[in-house]
């Protein structure tokens, strides 16, 4: 039904679409469309008052819950006159970039709950892909696995050491890394401009990466212990404390992530000739390493199980998340087959798929996140919270912190994310193809062609074939996990920034790859 608009307006405010949303017994708003920008200086646009609604709301356990201002935005309104609550969220959080109608949403919201509830015995959608995951790997848990958690200790050693993506731009500039063990690969200042720029990224990545992994509780090896595993099983379910050293004929990108001494500093990724680093590694890292004739000391180590006891007394890979992982890849394997589906629904479908996919990963390893409470005057902030709180124009807003619920304990497994992490880091670097092992990834791209890495995401200066479909003599042969050619502009400036190198990335996705596998006349964007 369309909003009721107040007096003296031509478009809905928030209030309308709450007080809409009421009439009808709604429990969640969700937009479509472009979400404001939330820069700095600008007042977010859910830190509006709303009379007769308040911002957030106090749980069963007798905690504030207020708005969640990050990315993607979660609003949480309570009636004042009513026991009703509503979220306001964004399509964006189901569907990504994708541009849908509020009509494709919905339809695409619909195909989403209906394969999700085939796959997984009439499983239901839950109000976030994150919690929707989460409850459908719990269902799918091999009968015989009830995984143990990780101790306390390396739960928040795995939290201090662990990071996610590599993220690496690697023309000389602004948005290359300050750090003295850091070289880029491209001078723009002798590159000034490309002949071509190619964006290959992963398919369904995460996916295709959750094959046989470690659980809990985690077993601590010292120096002489962590050399034997390696010795007597290389393919250990593990995480390392390694020293390495760059090999002095290194002129490519850095293999291992080390993080600066602010830890919000970030992480970044040595390459220098002869520099020397010490970090924790994943062993799928290591391999990477060995491969490429880096020098590596093991000093210790974390040993994760990767086999249980089934019902009839085997020994057998412990599994954790194969079953979940299987079953998304096949309902997107099922929609991208689905000859009646309209291209933008299967689009739809297939984010939701990825969202799902991505946030349970990262929900795994989260302990909870705090949220944002609306007051409109100082004196409404309880005294805990006041050394938090920040004025936003006639807004006082402050932060409540989660407290970790038994609920959610069950959920928490850092092992398991950081396992995914880690070998979509060592996947981006040296992967498989359809032309064989080892035949794609950054460290298979000549190093003055390497422009950045984002995730599972390369840009570089050509296109590499591995990235091409097999039926123009490449390696992509539309499996899961592959690196596959995105877009490819020609003829561009080199981007000297992540900026310029984003609005390039979308840019050659518009252009599509059609001049990469024929000899087309090109028309070169304008700079």
């Amino acid at each position: 039904m369309p909003p009721k608009i107040g007096t003296g307006r031509k478009n809905p405010n928030l209030q309308d679409m709450l007080d809409t949303a009421a009439a009808v017994g709604a429990e969640r708003i969700m937009f479509t469309g472009n979400v404001p920008a939330n820069d700095r200086g600008v007042r977010h646009w859910l830190l509006v008052q709303t009379p007769g609604w308040n911002a957030g709301w106090v749980d069963r356990g007798d905690r504030e819950v207020g708005h969640w201002l990050g990315t993607p935005v979660t609003g949480r309104f309570e009636r004042i006159a009513a026991p009703q609550r509503i979220e306001v969220k964004t399509a964006a959080e189901w569907f990504g970039s994708t541009p849908l109608s509020p009509e494709q949403a919905r339809q695409a919201w619909d195909a989403t709950a209906w394969y999700i509830g085939e796959a997984f015995k009439d499983q239901k959608l839950g109000k976030t892909p994150a919690s929707t995951g989460t409850n459908l790997w719990a269902a799918s848990l091999p009968y015989s696995l009830d995984p143990e958690q990780v101790t306390d200790d390396i739960a928040t050693e795995l939290h201090r050491t662990s990071g996610q993506h590599h993220l690496e731009h690697l023309v000389a500039g602004e948005s290359f890394s300050t750090h003295e063990d850091c070289i880029p690969l491209v001078n723009p200042a002798e590159t000034p401009r490309l002949e071509s720029f190619a964006y290959v990224d992963g398919r369904f990545m995460y996916a295709s990466l959750c094959r046989e992994l470690g659980v809990g509780p985690g077993i601590r090896l010292n120096r002489a212990d962590t050399y034997n595993m390696l010795d007597q099983d290389p393919y250990a379910r593990a995480r390392v404390l390694v020293r390495f050293k760059v090999p002095d004929t290194w002129n490519h990108v850095g293999i291992f992530g080390v993080q600066h001494r602010k830890a919000e500093d970030g992480w970044y990724y040595p390459n220098r000739p002869g520099a020397i680093g010490e970090t924790w590694a994943d062993t799928s890292e290591l391999h990477v390493a060995k491969k490429a004739g880096w020098l590596l000391d093991p000093i210790e180590s974390v040993v994760f199980t990767k086999t249980t006891v089934n019902k009839d007394g085997a020994t057998v890979a412990a599994r954790p998340l194969d079953t979940f992982a299987n079953r998304i890849i096949k309902i997107r394997e099922r929609v991208n087959d689905d000859p009646e589906m309209p291209l933008a629904i299967k689009a739809g479908v297939g984010a939701a798929l990825r969202a799902i996919m991505i946030q349970t990963i990262g929900a795994f390893s989260s302990r909870g996140r705090s949220s944002t409470v609306v007051a409109w005057s100082p004196q409404d902030v309880p005294a805990q919270y006041q050394p938090t709180m920040r004025r936003e124009g006639k807004a006082f807003i402050y932060k409540v912190p989660t407290i970790e619920s038994s609920q959610i304990r069950p959920y928490y497994r850092p092992e398991l994310a950081a396992q995914v992490w880690a070998r979509g880091r060592a996947r981006v670097l040296l992967g498989p193809s359809a032309l064989g092992a080892d035949t794609a990834g950054a460290l298979t791209v000549p190093p003055q062609t390497l422009l950045g890495i984002n995730g599972d995401a390369i840009y570089t200066s050509f296109v590499p074939q591995w990235s091409k479909p097999t039926e123009h003599g490449g390696g992509d042969d539309g499996k899961m996990g592959r690196l596959r050619l995105q877009g490819v502009l020609e003829n561009v400036k080199t981007p000297t920034t992540k900026e310029d190198r984003d609005r390039m990335r979308v840019r050659a996705v518009k252009n599509g790859t059609d001049s990469a596998f024929f000899d087309t006349e090109f028309i070169a964007p304008e700079d």
